[in-house]
């Protein structure tokens, strides 16, 4: 004989959640949309060569700013994101000096050998 259970009665606070998590979804992928877009554009015009880059750096930046504070992306993330693009738009690196081939090390005198010198 199979008797079936009334369902629980949702709480408040249950229901309540819920809501929350609909709004903050719809939140997040409005502006992880913008946060992609943005980026879309600043990567085509370092591509490209566009002399608009500055601009554009400056609007992602602001956008993942904005995306960080409200929580939609880890903070490490953003600056981590700010910093790569950064070394793009303002150039490129300076060649680094080639290393110069170390002489040989020469022997360090032992205790015993200074004071047989001295002798």
């Amino acid at each position: 004989m199979a008797t079936s259970k009334a369902p629980a009665k949702k709480s408040n606070s249950e229901l309540k959640r819920k809501r929350q998590a609909v709004k903050r979804q719809a939140r997040n992928t409005s502006v992880l949309s913008r946060l992609k877009t943005e980026e879309k554009k600043l990567r085509a015009a370092l591509e490209s060569g566009v002399s608009e880059v500055k601009d554009l750096y400056k609007n992602f930046t602001s956008a993942l700013d904005k995306a960080a504070k409200s929580g939609v992306i880890h903070k490490n993330a953003a600056a981590r994101k700010k910093s790569r693009l950064n070394t793009r738009v303002s150039g490129p690196a300076k060649p680094v000096a080639e290393a110069k081939p170390k002489k040989a090390a020469a022997k360090k005198a032992t205790p015993k050998a200074k004071a047989a010198k001295k002798k």
